[in-house]
């Protein structure tokens, strides 16, 4: 192949100009540049505002600009100058198409694998883009295999013929050495262990890095809910040529506390404050670790206590685990306490599943060992149950979700064994074993509609199945988080379902606006007093973000008493 069939690159392009300049002294300054082929201007959009004087660094421009539209054969044959612009005139030539496409020093990797990644392919146009996209679709494909230090030139670029229109391509790679990972560093983290965003990320140290795929470690990362921002991660050698992986972040606050407060009327037809207070401790001692207790207090002199903790990497294996522990206190009726361990594995795709051991044991208290009918109130009972469940959440934002969807649902069976008096010709105790079976299911929907605005589908279901039903077993339902409008726990019942409309306008990314509709239905007709139908629920609300925290206000009423409107009031505070 002689000198004369090779096509070189821009910058090295061979530049043959005719010159021709306008009449009158030419300034050194800024021109604004054309580019005219066969009469007819060629679009071109120069970097720079080259002066009369750099004409040759104009013209090596535009001729890049032509050979990467794929003019390889283009020429620049003359200019002309005004006062402040300039004129280059080229020959454009044929579209240059590729005749064949060779890969070699591929190394490991087999040259049939790697074309069919190319966009440069035999029969098609010739484009200076589709080449630069080739050669990170190589380096790609060895980072797959754990080759994260690939070179990819332009090897050849030559003219099928003197005079043809098609071009053979070559490219060079040099695969460097397969390196494992010495180490992931965290970037603007102070607490945060990088052994946790390790296993988070699944970046095994000490291993070769294979499949780095950035804006999947990214997701991986936020899922941990650990940290406000990360940033997408960056491969880096230090002067020892070791291989790391840097991930920036912006470390959430190490805990908050939420106090939800509402008002509404008790028995009395008093006004009374009822809510609760959640204290959350996040990322413990760097691990993603969390503690969190919640305190409720309810109307009727019912309290209720929840404590649970979480490690999302069981002993360092790939398996989250969380104890809780839920006291529940009824006046003088009855008081509750469950144990809860759960251990679950997490998928890709944002999938969580899991599996539960609770007992639950009931005592009644001096109210609860009245004879009702015939029969104690509230027996003394030991419950042992076992459970599945699964979690997707794939959200664009933890805070103020636009966009995404979270899908949570847990089934439960086991036994309990229950101890009363029964008052029949004499008072006898009474022993019964019963088979239960609970089911809890929540969705959320979120779709975008017009700009910053946003549709919430939704709903939740909770059912309980038992051959005799305790009033210690019931679901409580209704209230701030389960049917606006209506007062706290204001239905104990073994079935409840909701679904839910929300309209909500986006103030800023923590903040929004937002209208919706409950519809509530209750199922008690087993229980005393039975009670089955629909309840609706509608009502406004806002959340704020502001320096001191989030702080969220809704006001609902339903279709019972349209004038009785029940306003809640969340303060969320970082620690």
């Amino acid at each position: 192949m002689t000198a004369a069939n090779r096509v070189r690159m821009p910058l090295l392009a061979a530049l043959a100009i005719v010159a021709s300049t306008s009449v009158g002294t030419i300034a050194a300054q800024p021109l604004q540049w054309a580019l005219v082929a066969g009469g007819e201007p060629v679009p071109w959009t120069p970097g720079l505002a080259w002066p009369a004087d750099s004409t040759h660094q104009a013209a090596l421009a535009a001729l890049g600009s032509l050979q990467q539209q794929g003019y390889l054969l283009a020429r620049i044959d003359s200019f002309r100058t005004e006062r402040a612009s300039g004129t280059l005139f080229a020959t454009l030539g044929p579209l240059v198409h590729i005749g064949s496409v060779h890969v070699n020093g591929s190394g490991s990797l087999p040259s049939d694998r790697l074309l069919p990644l190319l966009r440069s392919q035999p029969g098609g146009r010739f484009s200076a883009e589709a080449l630069e996209q080739d050669a990170i679709a190589l380096a790609e494909a060895y980072a797959t295999e754990g080759y994260h230090l690939v070179r990819v030139t332009v090897e050849a670029l030559t003219l099928a013929a003197p005079d043809s229109a098609r071009v053979d391509l070559t490219l060079h790679v040099e695969a460097g050495p397969k390196k494992s990972l010495a180490d992931v560093v965290l970037v603007g983290a102070r607490r945060t262990a990088a052994a946790f965003v390790a296993r988070a990320a699944r970046l095994q140290v000490g291993r070769p890095l294979e499949g780095f795929d950035p804006p999947l470690i990214q997701a991986r990362v936020e899922d941990t809910e650990a940290f406000e921002e990360v940033g997408p991660p960056e491969l880096a050698l230090d002067a020892d040529s070791a291989l790391y992986v840097q991930i920036p972040l912006v470390e959430a606050s190490p805990g908050a506390f939420d106090l939800a407060l509402g008002y509404q009327r008790n028995e009395s037809g008093k006004g009374a404050l009822v809510g609760s207070g959640h204290l959350a401790l996040r990322n413990l001692f760097g691990r993603g670790r969390a503690l969190a207790l919640m305190l409720h207090r309810a109307p009727g002199r019912v309290s209720r206590i929840n404590v649970a903790a979480q490690d999302p990497f069981l002993a360092g294996m790939p398996l989250s685990a969380a104890a809780r522990f839920e006291g529940l206190q009824q006046d003088s009726t009855f008081g509750k306490r469950a144990y809860t361990l759960e251990v679950g594995y997490r998928f890709e795709g944002r999938m969580q599943i899991y599996a539960s051991l609770s007992r639950e044991v009931t005592r009644p208290g001096l109210t609860g060992l009245r004879i009702v009918g015939n029969r104690q109130r509230i027996p003394v009972s030991t419950a042992l149950f076992v459970g599945v469940g699964m979690r997707i959440r794939a959200l664009d934002s933890r805070i103020n979700p636009r966009r995404g969807y979270l899908v949570e649902s847990t089934v439960e069976t086991g036994r309990k064994d229950r101890t009363l008096q029964v008052v029949r010709a004499d008072t006898t105790d009474e022993t019964t074993r019963l088979r239960q079976a609970r089911l809890r299911v929540k969705a959320r929907l979120f779709i975008p509609t017009a700009s910053h605005q946003t549709l919430v589908l939704g709903g939740e279901s909770m059912l309980l199945r038992s051959p005799e039903l305790d009033e210690s077993d019931l679901f409580r339902f209704g209230g701030a988080r389960s049917l606006r409008g209506y007062d706290e726990e204001r239905f104990l019942v073994p079935f409840a379902a909701r679904v839910l409309i929300e309209y909500r306008y986006l103030l800023d990314t923590a903040s929004h606006v937002l209208a919706f509709f409950d519809l509530g239905y209750v199922d008690a007709e087993r229980l005393e007093g039975s009670l089955r139908g629909f309840f609706p629920g509608f009502g406004t609300g806002i959340q704020l973000d502001t320096d001191a925290g989030r702080i969220s206000v809704t006001a609902a009423a339903s279709t019972e008493a349209p004038t009785e409107v029940r306003v809640h009031l969340n303060v969320s505070l970082g620690l």
